[in-house]
């Protein structure tokens, strides 16, 4: 995904859950309450990788995907 982004131009901010407590916690959050991670959930999966843009959130399942949101939001 970050490929994706980067290729495009697109300006993002990559969060690395593992790096602290915080930012997992932020990210279970999202898992936990985010309509676009109930299938996620049902899976009993993580959700990995997840894009958000204004207040929507996705989960990306591989570079098409991504392609597909930035195109979406007419961002590529």
């Amino acid at each position: 995904m970050k490929e994706v982004l980067s290729k495009n131009h697109i300006e993002f901010a990559y969060v690395d859950i593992c790096a602290d407590i915080g930012s997992l916690l932020r990210f279970l959050k999202i898992r936990d309450t985010s309509p676009s991670h109930a299938a996620a959930r049902e899976r009993h999966s993580a959700g990995i990788p997840a894009l958000a843009i204004d207040d929507e959130v996705f989960v990306v399942g591989g570079p098409e995907r991504a392609q597909e949101i930035l195109k979406q939001f007419e961002l590529m």
